[in-house]
């Protein structure tokens, strides 16, 4: 259980997540990543090849102008070809889980305001089952 203190810190985190741009967002997930690769390079737990493999596989996966659904899907298979990103993966889908439940929890209120029961019940319901994706 987090303290008061922690709490806040990890709201104000997450808003700062749930209110950046994408762009804003890629180039956090690649700082995140150049992040582990150093700490695992100076820690001896990784050699200069493995880090330049996965930065090679990094700039390649990830592009400017990427909406968060394209970089979602993207981080996704960071981990399939590199165990040492699991911890970039988690926050990501995390990240995008949170994004999704503000959205739709905002615009089901707003059906819901609206008198439009069965639209919300219809969004909960997609959100639910996650098909929902979001747009800028």
């Amino acid at each position: 259980m987090l303290g008061a203190a922690a709490e806040e810190e990890a709201a104000g985190l997450l808003m700062y997540t749930l209110s950046m741009d994408d762009e804003t967002y890629r180039k956090k997930i690649e700082k995140e990543v150049l992040d582990i690769l150093e700490e695992k390079l100076k820690a001896g737990q990784m050699n200069a090849r493995r880090a330049k493999e996965i930065a090679k596989f990094i700039l390649q996966s990830l592009h400017p102008h990427m909406d968060i659904n394209q970089i979602h899907a993207a981080v996704q298979s960071f981990d399939d070809h590199f165990a040492e990103l699991i911890p970039v993966v988690i926050q990501v889908s995390n990240d995008f889980d949170d994004r999704v439940k503000q959205v739709v929890s905002e615009h089901a209120i707003n059906l819901i305001k609206q008198n439009k029961i069965d639209e919300a019940n219809s969004l909960l319901k997609k959100a639910i089952n996650k098909e929902i994706k979001l747009t800028g």
